[in-house]
């Protein structure tokens, strides 16, 4: 079967939340240009009731990333698939492996940047593009180009009423564990959420139990606060998130789900190259960058979004 109308396709791409956001713009791309196709996907398993939103994938083969047995189990699930095409989007050491054994024992032809597949996209140094665009790159060689998607498809028809008819602001103080050096001070961001909350605006909160150091000061010091805290899977953060005035985040996987609403989004974050990229593609992104996270003092982010008129009520 041609690479132009593949019968049967398999995506690979695990990782982080905002590894996983990073590439969901090319993954809809690639639904749009092999749109008659079979396609399944390689992911987590907490990962499948968001793709399955989609309604892109006709099945899923789990991988957990656990061990030995597992990993080649998975590998024989991929061969006997018996795949055209094998896109990798995870492009790691592992999907490497599993790309050398695909490659020697099936007839897929395997796109990715790693050494072991046939249609190889060379990455260049990190910080040079982002993960999107990187990706997308990537499946230039396959003929997909980048295009606009509508992601209604994402909305919640669980979402919290109370942010009806308010002037919201969202707030994702929270980051991952290996993350740490990339979050603001929650003390701050009590200071900036009180600020909001002197202008009329309510603070909505999103993030999971295991940000509770994060969040405890905003809730302490706050009053009008919508607390959706651990009640914020992905569907529900850009849900809020299209009906926020503004969005201010870390650099964290739930402020990349939340700035697929396209709302403006204020990112304090560490000033690199590698940041700079991963932010600055998406549209109405506002970046207000440190080199160390705990020189950015609450007068500067005040200054930024009076300045930039990111909200109506502050002046």
């Amino acid at each position: 079967m041609s690479l132009l109308s593949p019968n049967k396709i398999l995506l690979i791409k695990h990782g982080s939340l905002g590894d996983i956001v990073f590439a969901l713009e090319p993954i809809l791309s690639i639904k749009k240009k092999f749109n008659n196709s079979v396609i399944d996907l390689v992911t987590e398993e907490k990962f499948i009731p968001f793709f399955k939103k989609t309604k892109m994938f006709d099945q899923y083969l789990v991988d957990n990333r656990a061990g030995l047995f597992s990993t080649f189990a998975l590998i024989r699930k991929i061969i006997n698939g018996k795949y055209d095409l094998i896109i990798d989007l995870q492009n790691s050491k592992r999907t490497n492996f599993y790309n050398f054994f695909t490659k020697i024992f099936s007839r897929s032809r395997i796109n990715g940047s790693r050494s072991f597949v046939h249609d190889r996209y060379v990455i260049p140094v990190q910080g040079k593009e982002s993960p999107t665009q990187g990706l997308y790159n990537q499946l230039k060689l396959l003929g997909i180009n980048k295009s606009d998607h509508d992601f209604s498809w994402l909305v919640s028809d669980k979402e919290d009423q109370s942010i009806e008819h308010k002037n919201v602001v969202l707030i994702i103080p929270g980051v991952s564990k290996s993350g740490r050096s990339k979050q603001w001070s929650s003390i701050k961001y009590q200071q900036l959420c009180s600020f909001l909350e002197s202008k009329g605006y309510y603070i909505c909160l999103v993030g999971t139990k295991h940000d509770a150091m994060s969040f405890q000061p905003i809730l302490d010091g706050c009053k009008n606060i919508i607390n959706l805290i651990d009640k914020s899977p992905p569907e529900i953060i850009y849900s809020v998130a299209t009906k926020s005035k503004l969005i201010i985040s870390n650099d964290t996987g739930p402020g990349h789900i939340a700035a697929l609403s396209k709302v403006n989004i204020l990112w304090l974050a560490l000033d690199n190259s590698v940041t700079k990229a991963n932010l600055s593609f998406q549209q109405n992104n506002h970046m207000l960058l440190k080199n160390k996270m705990e020189d950015l003092s609450v007068n500067e982010v005040q200054d930024f979004i009076i300045k930039n008129k990111l909200l109506d009520k502050v002046e």
